[in-house]
């Protein structure tokens, strides 16, 4: 009987490693008088750092473990054991694993000697680390991007004045590395040398710098609706006033890259029709032209199709029109309404209709509660608005063929530096949470050709670029959910990676990247942007 409940014992407890194989096969602990072997000949680990258990079964016999190739294991505890003379046994062992970092699963062989020489093989299958692939695809090729940044001071106006050291935090390589600014065209040619500095100081830093009109000389003017609006037999002055002020910014050091015709016709300023949009740009639309500088149109509050379909749809308009420019007035990143859904649909739709022309988006802002009493109601001071709003909205235009994005005033509470006015998030010119979120894009996507890339996560957008001569590729990420997230990103030829990381708490932080083989991998923060550089 004693003998019996031995033998079902040694049954038992086969049969229960067997049942933890990892390939179904088994040493049988029963076979020889003396021997020493493996319980399991595979294993499985995962891709973090940490132990696993291997069982040896032997009897009447010492063992010894050595390493084969590979960087799994690096210690076992013990590394040897057993009796010469001891009765048949079970010794566990402690295996110490690596992480792997890389996507790929990786094997290494652990081998057990017995008294007799006889050796038997551990297989250790390392899982790949787990994450979210991104797989970038160079080859396939969207829109070229310009760049980024946003509005000046509009002395007119009596905003905020942007002081040159703030001009040279926005916009210098060492500060936020902002990339093309906006200026006013004033109706009152004695205030154009008001933004000629800190124009200057953009281009100093290679910046493009375009300018708008916002309202007509008085004298060309009569009203429609109780708004300006420009008399018809006033377009040649009108077209001289424009090309007046390209060469007065020139004589004075600032080459205008591109003019509009108008600052949302279909808004409260100068009074356009669609069809005076088009009649303008065939009549002056070339000499305009002449001057080197580019004509950007129609310019309306929310892509209105009405106006911007009239010069898309009209040949001799649409071949004085250079860039094809509107705003997001009236909605983009809201899906779940139809309306903007469809405003979102059409905007993004552009693109293919441009003839390798481009699209862009010239001014948007985010205010939401400005008018509040209550501090509690300011939404622009809050990361999860910032985040939701204007990093979504940047990402979404990159997605949907835009080549460059404006935001509305650079210096403002709800802007990228912080003002005078109480409700600002942060002091008169520091940098406020959309100043980082903008110089994500500035610094890495600007000058630049947007390619494909998948994101293996609902969780993660996306967007990647590569640089003129393809030695380089940037991603800007945004994890829209609560937690850290492991991201692994396989590419050929990589030579050196970097990030930085942008949420509640970071500022462009530096973050850990590692580069193992043909991958980068990082962890990136819940609710965060991440910029990525990965140099080949």
């Amino acid at each position: 009987m004693k003998q019996l409940k031995s033998f079902l014992f040694l049954f038992l407890a086969s049969t229960l490693f067997w049942a933890c194989s990892d390939d179904d096969t088994v040493n049988k602990s029963l076979w020889g008088d003396s021997y020493a072997r493996f319980v399991r000949n595979a294993m499985t680990v995962t891709s973090t750092e940490g132990t696993a258990e291997a069982i040896i079964d032997w009897q009447q016999s010492t063992w010894e473990i050595t390493l084969g190739e590979g960087n799994i294991v690096t210690n076992v505890t013990p590394t040897s054991g057993g009796d010469n003379n001891g009765e048949h046994q079970f010794t566990k062992v402690t295996l110490t694993c690596n992480a792997n970092t890389s996507m790929d699963t990786r094997t290494q062989v652990i081998r057990l000697t017995d008294r007799n020489g006889t050796t038997t093989e551990l297989t250790i299958t390392q899982e790949g680390a787990g994450g979210i692939a991104l797989t970038v695809a160079p080859a396939v090729k969207y829109q070229p991007v310009a760049g980024f940044g946003g509005m000046y001071a509009v002395s007119i106006w009596g905003t905020p004045t942007i002081t040159a050291d703030e001009m040279n935090k926005m916009y210098s390589p060492d500060g936020l590395g902002y990339s093309i600014l906006r200026l006013m065209i004033y109706a009152d040619e004695t205030r154009w040398a008001d933004d000629v500095d800190g124009a200057k100081i953009a281009q100093s830093h290679g910046a493009t710098v375009f300018a708008c009109p916002w309202n007509i000389p008085a004298e060309w003017a009569d009203k429609v609706d109780d708004k300006d609006h420009l008399k018809p037999e006033h377009y040649t002055a009108y077209a001289d006033h424009l090309i007046k002020y390209i060469n007065f910014m020139k004589q004075n050091g600032v080459d205008i890259y591109a003019v509009s015709v108008q600052n949302e016709p279909d808004m409260d300023f100068t009074a356009w029709t669609p069809q005076e949009v088009v009649n303008f740009l065939k009549q002056e639309g070339a000499r305009i032209r002449e001057t080197g500088v580019k004509l950007m149109s129609p310019e309306a509050c929310g892509y209105q199709p009405e106006y911007t379909d009239a010069v898309l749809n009209d040949a001799e308009a649409f071949a004085q029109t250079d860039i094809v420019a509107g705003h997001l007035y009236q909605g983009f990143i809201d899906l779940s309404s139809d309306y903007v859904k469809d405003r979102h649909d059409y905007v993004c739709g552009l693109y293919p209709r441009l003839g390798g022309k481009t699209w862009w988006m010239t001014e948007h802002l985010f205010n939401d509660g400005e008018k509040e009493e209550d501090p509690s109601m300011w939404q622009f001071l809050n990361w999860d608005y910032n985040f939701s709003h204007l990093a979504k909205e940047i990402h979404m235009c990159m997605d949907g063929y835009c080549s460059a994005y404006l935001y509305w005033y650079l210096k403002r509470f709800y802007g990228m530096i912080g003002d005078n006015d109480p409700r600002s998030p942060v002091a008169e010119g520091e940098i406020a949470k959309n100043g980082y979120i903008l110089a994500h894009y500035a610094q890495y996507a600007t000058n630049t050709t947007r390619i494909a890339v998948t994101s293996g996560s609902e969780n993660i957008d996306a967007t990647a670029y590569i640089n003129e001569t393809g030695n380089e590729i940037t991603l800007v990420l945004l994890n829209q959910s609560d937690r850290t997230l492991s991201i692994q990103i396989p590419m050929d030829g990589i030579s050196q990676a970097t990030a930085v990381e942008t949420s509640e708490t970071k500022n462009m932080e530096t973050i850990d990247v590692n580069v193992t083989g043909e991958f980068v991998s990082l962890s990136i923060s819940g609710e965060s942007i991440v910029s990525v550089r990965i140099k080949l």
